[in-house]
């Protein structure tokens, strides 16, 4: 049966869990691993049609909002970003520049 089920494309297809892990390692510097709490929700997603590239832009939207947030940076992690509003982070346009001492409508001083 097992040859059948991949020859007529029946076969779960491979998601690429490890990769999607290590981009978001590498944007955050953390150490997340591929544990089954993870993938359950990389499954999801990709049940619903996403793709590695979704995933990616995910993470480099939220990367930018977050990153540099004190109060949200906790939330760059697999959890957060591939749940259920992991459409909205994809579809998000770019984070609007912050006002602060040094930084006026987005012109660094």
């Amino acid at each position: 049966k097992g040859n059948k089920e991949i020859l007529s494309g029946d076969a779960e297809p491979t998601i690429p869990f490890s990769e999607i892990i290590s981009y978001l390692n590498e944007k955050t510097d953390r150490s997340f691993k591929p544990v089954e709490s993870h993938k359950n929700n990389i499954r999801a997603r990709w049940n619903e049609g996403y793709r590695t590239d979704d995933f990616k832009k995910v993470i480099d939207n939220k990367c930018a909002d977050w990153l540099q947030d004190d109060k949200m940076n906790k939330y760059l992690q697999p959890s957060t970003l591939f749940g259920t509003k992991f459409d909205q982070y994809l579809n998000q346009g770019p984070p609007k520049p912050r006002k602060g001492p040094d930084n006026y409508g987005g012109i660094v001083y």
